[in-house]
């Protein structure tokens, strides 16, 4: 609307030059037709100004509904429904009735507000999902795919490579396929509730929420992390270090030796060391930082970088407190090339909030769920150190 009014302005000055350059028309002529079109012009500016502040109205309503996404409030739906209006509060405010509304809960997918609750802010969700990040190294170099659903996935898993061969003259190729097989990949839930009293929440001085947010994410990272790195795959993941394949052999860790960590790194192809790392225990560092070459020099180099790692034999090492460091049998270090270890995620980290959760407690209760699983998918790309004793 703004637009045809705005072309029929522009025709209507065009004629009143026109009229103003006519020397056939009498001054009284002109002077009548330049008042009737200057009154057009006003009345057309007005319908042009208001169909634009309108449109900004309505696009401002729409910015709103779009951050507002359906809010819920604390209460039953019935009492919600009387409650609050968020569609007239959204009119008022494009009327200019109301400076603004708070709109900084979504609604969460579940239909039930007592299983699911408010969607809380992007800040804790981003809390959450740091403290699963920096809680283990291994989850970043891993490949990661997210899928909208959790749905069980057929995935290859290379066992061995295709050999190939020298081909004379006008002879038949020799064929290698390899070894494949394949491994199902599903998904399972891990999650975890904590809890915060209002007071608690309004009253400290601390960022309480912050504090949540950090032990929330770190309890799922524990969880899944082990199960990433050491689950058997019944019920849960296949683990990057179950996976492994015996590389070495040691006595134990206190006999671990310099050439036992050549040996372990040359025990896997040279395309897989390009991206390989050493894992071990915390534990185990100790003993591994005491060891020297031939030179008498110590093989482990701390980092001088901040969020750089430290290295051994010029090659990172992470340290995971699920690596064991005695048993017979027990892999006390691997060293392999962890994005050849798949993580199937669900969608992404999802954090509820609920205040009907606690509600006769008045307690508000916040919901973490990680749903995937993982895989190794070319068992060649890592190799363990076991001792025997």
């Amino acid at each position: 609307m703004a637009t045809a009014a705005l072309e029929k302005r522009a025709a209507l000055v065009t004629e009143l030059r026109a009229i103003e350059a006519d020397t056939v028309l009498s001054e009284a002529e002109k002077r009548e037709r330049v008042e009737r079109i200057d009154t057009d012009l006003r009345a057309l500016e007005v319908e042009a100004r208001d169909a634009v502040e309108r449109g900004e109205r309505e696009a401002e309503v729409r910015s709103l509904a779009q951050r507002a996404g359906g809010l819920v409030l604390p209460g039953n739906p019935e009492q919600r429904q009387g409650e609050r209006d968020e569609a007239a509060e959204l009119r008022a405010v494009a009327r200019g009735d109301l400076p603004g509304v708070d709109f900084d809960l979504r609604t969460a997918t579940s239909g039930s507000a007592a299983n699911a609750g408010n969607t809380f802010a992007t800040s804790f969700v981003a809390q959450v999902q740091e403290a699963m990040r920096v809680r283990s190294d291994f989850f970043g170099k891993a490949r990661l795919l997210t899928t909208a659903s959790g749905e069980v996935i057929e995935y290859p898993v290379k066992n061995g490579r295709p050999t190939a061969s020298q081909v004379a003259e006008n002879a038949a190729y020799g064929k290698s396929d390899g070894s494949w097989t394949k491994t199902n990949i599903g998904a399972y839930k891990y999650g975890v509730i904590v809890e915060a009293t209002t007071e608690i929440v309004q009253d400290s001085q601390l960022d309480i929420l912050g504090i949540l947010a950090e032990d929330a994410g770190e309890a799922v990272a524990d969880k899944v992390m082990a199960d990433l790195l050491v689950g058997n795959g019944t019920g849960k993941p296949w683990g990057w270090i179950t996976r492994a394949t015996g590389g070495v052999n040691a006595a134990n860790l206190a006999g671990v030796t310099t050439d036992n960590l050549i040996d372990l790194q040359h025990s896997i192809l040279k395309p897989y060391r390009k991206g390989a790392v050493f894992m071990t225990s915390d534990s185990a560092i100790q003993t591994l930082r005491k060891l020297k070459d031939a030179d008498g020099r110590y093989i482990w180099q701390p980092s001088l970088t901040a969020g750089a790692p430290d290295t051994i034999l010029g090659t990172p090492i992470m340290t995971d407190p699920n690596v064991v460091t005695s048993g017979a049998g027990a892999k006390v270090l691997v060293y392999g090339d962890p994005s050849k270890y798949l993580i199937r995620q669900v969608r992404n980290l999802r954090v509820v909030r609920s205040d009907e959760y606690g509600y006769d407690r008045d307690v508000t209760a916040f919901k973490i769920t990680w749903r995937g699983t993982g895989d190794l998918f070319d068992l060649a790309s890592v190799k363990a150190l076991t001792v025997t004793a």
